[in-house]
């Protein structure tokens, strides 16, 4: 099969572009770059798929997109399951991409594992990190993510079926303006008969229990042995303007609520300060804090993993050193 180009799914809910897909488009022109090392040329193609979509175009473009294919339909309003995975497939189908991306918000991890199926190809979920095979004569995108519940990483490779398939979640990687010309664009024919009717009759926001994770200046963050101690951690955070938020661990401790989850099953983060309280470190949280601009750690453990990834590292008693440091403020 002749396969080619980097293509990235760009989600429109409520008339408005996720930026992950614009982080995608510009990792996409990264992986771009590793292709053409290798004299192997590619195009990074945004698949902007909704109805009246046409003002993301440029954006598209503005964060690395070299083409758009624009998937237009009214019964594309609102990201049904049925309607979107049938819309990426046929744009496969079409196109053969070499690489597809798909960010994994609640729609993006709900329609990339059957579009993976329908086009008979694998996916690798949740990526944290992805390059080009730096070997001469490999086309192979290599696609690591956290496994075994957090404790490892594994880098995964699809060398046999295309397109090579991933699910990246928000603010992993970060979108940068590049301000390419604005090319006229690809329009899709879809054609779509649901099998089921689908009809959207409410949509309600869900109140979120603490501030915007992803837009978070400063972020103080506890762990699973700050279970009775949350009260003074939020105070701590109030205090400096930092957002509040937990681990896995913490989460499930029945003290704070998921919405406020750091990791690799939560919120991924890149604050300019994140402060670990009580966190051990391991890659399921990391993957989702690690490229915070600085990260102090603060553990009664010395040989915490956390440690490894701390700009700074405090050994001793997380609420101790905050109430001393309480004191300066």
């Amino acid at each position: 099969m002749n396969v080619k180009d980097i293509y990235v799914y760009i989600e429109v809910r409520e008339q408005t572009a996720l930026d992950v897909g614009f982080q995608l488009l510009s990792l996409s022109q990264t992986l771009k770059e590793q292709y053409a090392a290798k004299s192997i040329a590619q195009d990074v193609v945004a698949v902007l798929v909704g109805h009246n979509v046409e003002k993301h175009i440029k954006t598209c473009h503005d964060y690395g997109a070299d083409k758009v294919v624009v998937v237009d339909h009214e019964v594309l309003n609102f990201p049904t399951t049925e309607a979107v995975t049938h819309a990426l497939t046929q744009v496969i189908k079409t196109f053969n991409p070499e690489c597809f991306l798909i960010g994994a918000t609640v729609v993006g991890r709900d329609i990339a594992p059957r579009v993976a199926a329908r086009v008979a190809t694998g996916l690798t979920a949740d990526a944290t990190h992805l390059e080009v095979d730096p070997a001469d004569d490999s086309r192979l995108l290599l696609m690591t993510r956290p496994a075994f519940g957090g404790n490892l990483y594994g880098t995964i490779i699809c060398p046999f079926s295309y397109p090579q398939m991933s699910s990246i979640r928000p603010e992993v990687f970060v979108k940068v303006l590049y301000e390419r010309p604005v090319v006229e664009p690809i329009r899709f024919d879809f054609s779509f008969t649901p099998k089921h009717t689908i009809e959207v009759l409410e949509r309600k926001v869900k109140h979120k229990e603490g501030g915007d994770l992803k837009k978070a200046h400063m972020i103080l963050a506890g762990g699973r042995s700050m279970a009775n101690h949350v009260e003074k951690l939020q105070e701590f955070a109030s205090s400096i303007n930092a957002t509040f938020a937990a681990s896995r661990g913490l989460v499930e401790s029945g003290k704070v609520g998921k919405d406020i989850q750091v990791g690799q099953t939560g919120t991924s983060v890149r604050p300019a300060l994140y402060i670990a309280c009580g966190i051990s470190g391991a890659a399921q949280h990391t993957a989702g804090m690690e490229n915070a601009q600085t990260i102090i750690a603060i553990n009664t453990d010395p040989e915490a993993s956390i440690f490894q990834f701390s700009h700074l590292g405090v050994v001793g008693d997380a609420v101790e050193v905050l109430k001393e440091v309480q004191k300066y403020l």
